[in-house]
């Protein structure tokens, strides 16, 4: 009888580990199952920066990277255009600054941008000034120049003073062509190495930041940085 007791509880234990191991293995899988992605799994691979997503990690085949974008709603040519990208094989963060402004101030021979600052409510955060690469201010067409013409009002009795020193032909039935002159910004590039301000982005608070770009020759200019942006970027130098 005491042998067979004994046999119970032999098998009893089996069944009880197997159960365990069992329960273990579920519970390990369902861990697994809900776990984030990495930065790497989740990043979009794409062929080239112009087409991948903004505010959001992509990989070229080469680097890591996220991209961001603050403009004039009136003009999208005209603002603050970032890239910042992850090289693995090299272990470098950098940032990537290109900007196409109307300030006439940033036109002066030699000028370029030398910091960038992130603040949060005007207080700064993140201090980014060590230059690896630069284009200084340069003109850029913004818009081509181009013909539009001018008709003249349907009543042609009486003509509105702001077509009189318009050229026009001798019978006023219709105008030259008005010639509009090409439109043009101050554009730039700066790159900069951020790889030692790792711990102050991933401090970086999950919001909307202002930014703020400073010039050689004094200047200041002011933008955002948006939030997706800043939550992709703290993925970002996750990546190893």
């Amino acid at each position: 009888m005491d042998f067979f007791k004994s046999a119970l509880q032999t098998i009893s234990l089996r069944f009880s580990s197997i159960a365990v191991a069992s329960c273990l293995a579920i519970l390990t899988g369902a861990i697994a199952a809900i776990s984030p992605a990495s930065a790497e799994e989740s990043s979009i691979a794409t062929t080239s920066i112009q087409q991948a997503p903004y505010s959001q990690v992509f990989y070229t085949g080469s680097i890591y990277a996220v991209k961001d974008q603050d403009y004039k709603p009136s003009n999208p040519k005209l603002g603050f255009f970032s890239v910042w990208s992850k090289n693995p094989t090299r272990n470098d963060l950098r940032v990537s600054v290109h900007y196409c402004l109307k300030d006439q101030a940033l036109s002066e021979p030699g000028n370029d941008l030398t910091q960038m600052t992130i603040l949060n409510n005007r207080q700064p955060l993140l201090t980014i000034n060590q230059v690896i690469a630069e284009k200084p201010v340069h003109e850029k067409v913004t818009r081509p120049g181009y013909y539009q013409q001018a008709d003249v009002p349907e009543d042609s009795g009486w003509i509105d003073p702001v077509f009189w020193d318009l050229p026009y032909d001798s019978d006023f039935d219709s105008f030259s062509p008005v010639y509009i002159p090409p439109a043009f910004c101050n554009a730039g590039f700066t790159q900069f190495e951020i790889s030692p301000l790792k711990s102050e982005i991933a401090q970086l608070p999950d919001q909307t930041l202002q930014v703020q770009l400073s010039f050689s020759n004094g200047e200041k200019q002011n933008w955002h940085l948006g939030k997706g942006t800043v939550q992709a970027l703290k993925q970002l130098i996750t990546i190893r």
